[in-house]
């Protein structure tokens, strides 16, 4: 496992083991995703990739160089795969990109301005996956963390892309649609759903959560 991945993958031994799983004759991708949201938080995971990010932006937390620390959830049912990312401004920084990460697991990575330039940390990263019927889709998480905190805001977007095919991501309609948003955003597609916040602090959290619509809006009432 990755050094920014956290937590125990949430399979179908996982849920075999619990009682309600136990005679189950198909545990389903949302089975798997539903359990993952409700252990979002078993075994402190969470704490140790806020922790990771926390040493991470600890060299920057003077506040003249603005770094972005993220926090993104699997919850999907299924593991994800990086699939790329697009700089607008500054770049990745000691740790990168998870390249892969399972079901019920965190991973944690810091991006960071440009040194000497006032642009800020502008960013988008992409995960591919499948949806609940297997067919592949990507989920998109992008931020915006501004230099000029005058006339600007920190902002956050995602949007899940795929209709039996993972798309290609175009970077400039992620930026046009991530100029329009603001702390907070969501949005579902082919039954998966995706959301994503941050602070309003100079060094905001964002955190990005992946996962299935069932799971988020019908199991989990």
């Amino acid at each position: 496992m990755a050094s920014n991945v956290f937590g125990n993958p949430i399979t179908d031994r996982t849920l075999k083991q619990m009682t309600k799983y136990k005679d189950s004759k198909c545990i389903t991708a949302v089975d798997r995703a539903y359990e993952a949201l409700l252990m979002k938080n078993a075994d402190d995971k969470d704490v140790k990739a806020r922790e990771l990010v926390e040493v991470l932006k600890a060299k920057y937390d003077n506040g003249v160089v603005r770094c972005t620390p993220c926090l993104i959830y699997n919850a999907t049912g299924d593991r994800l795969m990086y699939a790329g990312s697009h700089d607008w401004c500054g770049h990745i920084d000691a740790s990168p990109y998870p390249i892969m990460f399972q079901n019920g697991q965190w991973g944690a990575f810091l991006h960071v301005q440009d040194i000497g330039v006032a642009t800020g940390s502008v960013a988008a990263v992409t995960y591919k996956g499948q949806d609940k019927n297997g067919k592949c889709c990507d989920w998109t998480l992008s931020w915006d963390n501004p230099w000029d905190r005058v006339c600007d805001k920190n902002r956050v977007h995602t949007k899940i892309g795929g209709a039996g095919q993972c798309e290609i991501v175009k970077w400039d309609d992620v930026y046009g649609d991530l100029k329009k948003s603001g702390l907070y955003h969501e949005h579902t597609l082919n039954g998966c759903y995706s959301t994503v916040i941050s602070g309003n602090a100079i060094i905001p959290m964002i955190e990005g959560i992946m996962t299935l619509e069932d799971a988020w809006f019908i199991k989990k009432c």
